[in-house]
């Protein structure tokens, strides 16, 4: 009886951890997911790198400037160098920075890999 038990609990738990990987595994989004939802993927960087502000790079001479970095939900972006996906705006005005094009950010998603 006591074996029987021990089996069934064994087979329920084992489910349990099958279950549990699978969701995992189909919620992630790829790269291409994210470009189809209208992403774009870049790296932030914090306003060290110089003192004309953060910096968005997109590509090896594509760079934006996050006029809205500092809004509250774009706080935790502007700490540290980071990969993410982003969703913006392009903003008709001058550059505030040499070759970075200004943007107001619409939301912003970590990169894990």
């Amino acid at each position: 009886m006591l074996q029987t038990s021990s089996k069934s609990i064994f087979f329920l738990i084992t489910l349990l951890i099958i279950a549990c990987n699978s969701i995992k595994l189909g919620s992630k989004n790829t790269t291409v997911d994210y470009q189809k939802k209208g992403y774009s993927f870049g790296i932030i960087e914090p306003k060290k790198i110089d003192n004309c502000g953060w910096r968005i790079s997109v590509s090896e001479n594509i760079f934006y400037d996050p006029v809205n970095i500092e809004e509250e939900k774009f706080l935790p972006f502007s700490l540290k160098k980071e990969k993410i996906f982003f969703k913006f705006l392009p903003l008709r005005m001058k550059n505030r920075c040499e070759n970075r094009a200004p943007i107001i950010l619409i939301e912003i998603i970590s990169y894990e890999k």
